[in-house]
């Protein structure tokens, strides 16, 4: 830490890690990725590195969903990649080249959220608990676990990270675990891979405090209800993604149970899925598709699409058993 930091509206990107880095090699062409929904911030950054060290610079329009889908051949003719608001996604690597630059939002009312927070827990009488949290709430997760000690709460698991899909475990030995994050993705996300427990989001920008319980509930009955649609399937949709969400275990994986079931498949390669993608390459005689890349894709995204289109793990679930027995828990996609 340098202490010199640039201000991107609400946000506080450390300059230090940049000032090293461009200080000790040689490098003319920066490509900067912002994350979605802060890329108005670009023509500041890029200043700041044009006046400081006299680079050039180019600045990612395409979507920065998260560092997963960070593609090396696609940012191959660059010096230096700056990829700012995520951390290192744990199942891929990565060129040197890329630098991880974690933002950290400042406009938190930390004691509004723990007053909320310390409500919400004690209305239902936990003590024992767990904090997760994404790249731009690391320091005031660490906050948050002090004031709430301070009150009397036991935090005896994080603050931990949580990455889109990438669950960390060890969550369910708690009596509620803490999502620190803004809306709703990712707090919805832990509750389905815990599956017990209660589950909070404490949102940074609102000050809400809220179980989502009631919301992961309805979230099952939509998976298991997919889940039984796609039981008598007989003609599968395998959609692969790309970078670090390209999965060839767990595609084998998927390959081997169908053709163990005898039943058929076809592999389609999207770089980038929805429902317009998904529209587009569908057959009549495509009875269920599985999403190897993101799962979230298949939660959030397609939920609506008039097939089913499973998680690998609710897949594995339906063509292992043969039948609808229970819902997975393992949302950690750890296959490669």
């Amino acid at each position: 830490m340098t202490g010199e930091v640039l201000l991107l509206g609400d946000y506080e990107l450390d300059l230090g890690s940049i000032q090293r880095e461009l200080s000790s090699r040689k490098v003319r062409k920066v490509l900067i990725q912002l994350p979605e929904g802060l890329k108005r911030y670009y023509p500041k950054l890029a200043e700041y590195l044009r006046e400081r060290f006299q680079v050039e610079v180019y600045l990612d329009a395409g979507p920065t969903y998260g560092s997963c889908l960070l593609d090396s051949g696609r940012v191959g003719e660059y010096d230096l990649v700056l990829h700012v608001g995520h951390d290192p996604y744990p199942l891929a690597t990565y060129p040197t080249k890329i630098l991880f630059l974690d933002l950290e939002y400042t406009s938190t009312n930390l004691g509004k959220l723990l007053e909320n927070a310390e409500k919400a827990l004690r209305g239902v009488g936990v003590g024992r608990l767990a904090i997760v949290t994404t790249n731009q709430h690391k320091k005031l997760s660490k906050l948050i676990k002090e004031g709430l000690e301070e009150r009397g709460f036991t935090v005896e698991v994080g603050p931990l990270l949580v990455l889109g899909c990438y669950i960390p475990g060890g969550l369910g030995e708690v009596d509620a675990v803490l999502v620190v994050s803004g809306g709703r993705f990712h707090s919805l996300g832990v509750g389905l891979a815990v599956g017990r427990g209660r589950v909070f989001r404490v949102d940074p920008y609102t000050g809400v405090v809220e179980d989502v319980a009631g919301e992961v509930y309805k979230l099952l009955k939509v998976r298991l209800e997919k889940m039984r649609r796609a039981v008598d399937a007989r003609s599968w949709g395998l959609v692969v993604g790309v970078a670090g969400q390209y999965r060839p275990a767990l595609i084998a994986a998927l390959k081997e149970l169908l053709e163990r079931r005898g039943l058929s498949y076809y592999i389609y390669v999207a770089p980038v899925l929805n429902i317009e993608v998904l529209r587009n390459i569908d057959s009549p005689g495509i009875e269920a598709y599985v999403v190897t890349s993101c799962p979230r894709i298949a939660i959030d995204d397609l939920h609506y699409f008039e097939k089913p289109v499973l998680t690998p793990s609710e897949a594995m679930v339906v063509l292992r058993e043969g039948a609808l027995t229970s819902y997975p828990r393992d949302f950690l996609p750890s296959m490669r």
